[in-house]
């Protein structure tokens, strides 16, 4: 409007124009020239419109000038649509009217043949209309809805793209009819074309344009090039979609009709099931033709392993097709059921496979609902209920197949390791027919070679899983399991690419909930807290209390969480912690970590000065009264075990946990023998062995693991008589408890070497005052030194190899020591040490 208004001053004083808006339809260019014509004839300026009229384009200007009065303004709207005369004499009249009185203002439609306006482009102030921002957008729909819109609206915002006549529509209660009318018109002869592209689901083709509205792929090319130009089909990627997301929904809404139709091209083509079954799940089902229902019951087994919500909406929609008891929608119960499993909608998943199973199918569809049922109880974690879904089954003779693999796996979180041996047994001859088996018993040897910690055996089996999973085996539960368990086995082997490993397990976790998402929160929570990544670890354990149920991980959570307390010197929250662990019932997977509330519960006892209760812990575990695999609980906790037996005085306790450990212990990874090193270290006070160990959980990336053996080492050094070398060493421990917070530890270890007479000096927490830059610590000094230099919180924690947590925590008690109030603050007056 201001650029309008100033363009009519000039010509008022003589020095006329041509100004061209441009823009998207919708943009609101006719409303604006309105609006300016009005205010100028408010003014007094005389205006002349100049309809474009159809259908050939002509105007007044096709015959010639008219004899206009000067000073005036002429508006032409919908110049995309005006005849060659039109624009030869706008033509004309642009070169001539920079000195008249003369103000020519147009308006068309950006994308519509560019070349036919280059040159008055060339002569003229060209202004392109833009979508409008987020705050127009809403003070536009806030107009047209006649006050503040209900968040219902303001969510279907950004469907419009910025365009203010579609912003309009929505406030409409039939909107959709409205938009796909207003579409209509602009595409003419290619809303045929424009259907077909809305009902398609994006990305599509060319080609499948091109097979769905059966017009040769030069005429869908031809007819999307027409489209785009009237700015409502874009190319994204090289494929074409509908630029407006809610011009796509109006269209395809009212396009209904074309969905079976395009269903059936589409499933005679190469495209995924689940493509076909998402048009399918936009026709009512009295739309169905037999087609569809025969192609469901053919894919139905196959749809239920991409359990989109249309895939699951398509399934229930199809059991009511077929008359009541019709056998025929059993298997497609069946699928229902798996497709619910695998969806996370365990629920509904039980009641289809019950509700099926009463209706006496036939025994193949009965066993896919049975193994359904029983991998609902074991996403539960609940393997006693999945042992009893089979029970049935047994009665009837041998499991076979899939259900005696789900069997063995259930047999094995019970502890019953001849149960699990005998499913693996009978699951065996249909492993060589059946890939899902085979995936299914190579997860349950991958668990058994975890327990007898055949770590790279373990790896190996979960390899050709992960083979199979990619190319023959379509199972999400099943997948799920394979991160998960290899997230585990890389954590044991101390390997960080664990934490990986989760995160890509995340998202179907995510999906399927219940206690597989319990059990993922517990693995990164574990794999966290050995990385050194405290603060996260924490982030995992609250992510999981938050969640309605644990499914009996909580112990183990509980059990993380009281751990990094302890070691923060945060006794009394490490104290909460271990007693919630105590109390928690743990089932399912969770067998595989008792020993971390057991262990929990000792550091607290330890760092309380309890030794005795925690030996008496220690020793729990060491005679096997922790968990079902008490042989693999040892292995994986070993290394503070000992350390609590060694610092506890029994000597002999260590010493039959070190053979444990070395039993157990193939030493086939880092980090594993790492562990077994440092525990010979410290049974035999062999400082050499010690600063070994340190050297290998360094370089295997376990910091709070090498802390501690370089701590030990000194402590060993001391009690030797050694005290120069002791405090070299201990300095190290002191740079690893430092830059893990681990306050606790700190403060134990200069408790233990003082009694050796080592101390840190005025370095130590003893003489620290309370406020200015010697009351910082000197992981907070670090953290403040590259703050100093401009460095951003994930630079620091890059170069202290910490969590980005860790160093936000350690800016907040430096801005508090010191008094200030912000990083800038920290760099002006940073304070170098002599």
């Amino acid at each position: 409007m201001r650029l309008l208004a100033d363009a009519a001053t000039a010509a008022r004083a003589g020095r006329g124009g041509l100004v061209m808006l441009r823009a998207d339809p919708g943009a609101g260019t006719t409303a604006l020239l309105e609006a300016h014509s009005a205010a100028m004839r408010d003014l007094g300026l005389r205006t002349y419109r100049v309809p474009v009229l159809p259908p050939h384009g002509s105007t007044t200007l096709s015959a010639g000038l008219p004899g206009w009065t000067e000073p005036a303004m002429v508006v032409v709207d919908d110049l995309h649509r005006a005849d060659d005369a039109t624009l030869l004499a706008l033509h004309g009249l642009a070169e001539e009217v920079r000195d008249r009185a003369l103000l020519l203002v147009t308006g068309r439609h950006r994308g519509v043949a560019p070349a036919r306006f280059a040159g008055l482009d060339r002569l003229a102030i060209v202004h392109d209309l833009l979508p409008l921002d987020e705050d127009a957008a809403r003070a536009v729909l806030a107009e047209a809805a006649g006050g503040e819109p209900s968040e219902d609206l303001l969510r279907l915002v950004d469907g419009a793209g910025g365009n203010p006549w579609l912003l309009t529509r929505l406030a409409e209660d039939d909107h959709a009819a409205a938009v796909t009318d207003w579409a209509a018109e602009l595409a003419g002869d290619d809303l045929a074309l424009l259907r077909f592209a809305a009902v398609l689901d994006e990305p599509t083709s060319v080609d499948e344009l091109a097979a769905v509205s059966g017009l040769a792929p030069a005429e869908v090319l031809a007819g999307l090039g027409r489209l785009a130009a009237l700015g409502l089909v874009e190319d994204k990627d090289g494929l074409p979609r509908l630029r407006q997301p809610m011009v796509r929904h109006a269209v395809a809404t009212t396009s209904v009709g074309l969905r079976g139709p395009v269903a059936k091209v589409l499933a005679s083509r190469e495209v995924p099931l689940e493509v076909v079954a998402g048009q399918l799940a936009q026709l009512p089902v009295d739309a169905w033709a037999a087609w569809a229902v025969a192609w469901l019951t053919e894919h139905a087994g196959r749809l239920a392993t991409r359990p989109t919500p249309a895939v699951v909406d398509v399934l229930d929609r199809a059991v009511a097709w077929f008359p009541p008891g019709d056998a025929r929608q059993h298997a497609i119960r069946a699928a229902l059921a798996e497709a619910q499993l695998w969806s996370g909608r365990l629920d509904e998943a039980r009641r289809t496979a019950t509700a099926t199973l009463a209706a006496r199918p036939d025994a193949h569809t009965r066993q896919r609902l049975r193994a359904a049922l029983a991998q609902v109880s074991l996403v539960e974690m609940d393997p006693a209920g999945a042992v009893a879904v089979l029970d049935p089954e047994r009665a009837d003779g041998e499991l076979t197949g899939l259900l005696a693999a789900v069997g063995a796996y259930a047999s094995l979180l019970t502890g019953d390791l001849a149960g699990a041996a005998r499913g693996v047994e009978q699951a065996t001859p249909a492993a060589a027919e059946n890939p899902i088996v085979e995936v299914a018993l190579l997860h349950v040897q991958a668990i058994g070679r975890c327990v007898s910690r055949d770590l790279t055996g373990a790896l190996e089996l979960l390899d050709r899983s992960a083979a199979l999973l990619d190319i023959e085996v379509a199972d999400r539960v099943q997948w799920l399991l394979s991160r998960l368990l290899r997230a585990v086995v890389e954590d044991l082997r101390q390997d960080p690419v664990a934490l990986d490993t989760v995160e890509q397990a995340r998202p179907v976790a995510r999906e399927l909930g219940a206690g597989l998402l319990a059990w993922l929160h517990t693995v990164a929570a574990l794999a966290l807290f050995n990385n050194g990544r405290w603060d996260e670890a924490l982030a995992e354990v609250s992510a999981a209390m938050a969640m309605p149920d644990q499914y009996g991980m909580a112990g183990a959570l509980h059990g993380v969480a009281a751990t990094i307390l302890q070691r923060r010197g945060d006794l009394n929250g490490a104290r909460v912690h271990a007693e919630l662990a105590d109390r928690a019932v743990g089932r399912g997977v969770a067998v595989f970590y008792e020993q971390i509330t057991v262990l929990a519960r000792a550091l607290v006892a330890d760092a309380e000065g309890d030794a005795q209760r925690a030996l008496k812990l220690v020793r729990a575990i060491a005679d096997g009264g922790v968990g079902v695999h008490h042989g693999h609980a040892v292995a994986a906790i070993g290394a503070p075990l000992v350390r609590i037996a060694v610092v506890g005085g029994d000597r002999e306790l260590a010493t039959r946990l070190v053979d444990q450990i070395r039993h157990w212990s193939n030493g086939d990874s880092l980090g594993e023998y790492g562990a077994l090193v440092y525990c010979q270290g410290l049974v035999d006070d062999d400082v050499d062995v010690l600063l070994a160990a340190a050297k290998l959980f360094t370089e295997g990336g376990s910091p709070l693991a090498a802390a501690r053996a370089a701590e030990d080492a000194a402590r060993v050094l001391a009690a030797s008589g050694r005290p120069a070398d002791a405090r070299a060493t201990y300095q190290s421990a002191i740079d690893g408890y430092t830059a893990l917070a681990a306050d606790g530890d700190l403060h134990r270890a200069d408790a233990a070497l003082r009694a050796h007479g080592v101390r840190r000096g005025a370095t130590g927490p003893r003489s620290r005052p309370k406020r200015g830059w010697a009351s910082l610590t000197d992981a907070e000094y670090r953290v403040a030194e590259l703050v100093a230099r401009g460095s951003t919180n994930r630079e620091v924690a890059a170069q202290l190899f910490v969590s980005v947590r860790t160093v936000h925590s350690h800016v907040s008690r430096v801005l508090a020591k010191l008094g200030y109030s912000s990083r800038i603050e920290i760099a002006l007056k940073f304070e170098p040490r002599g």
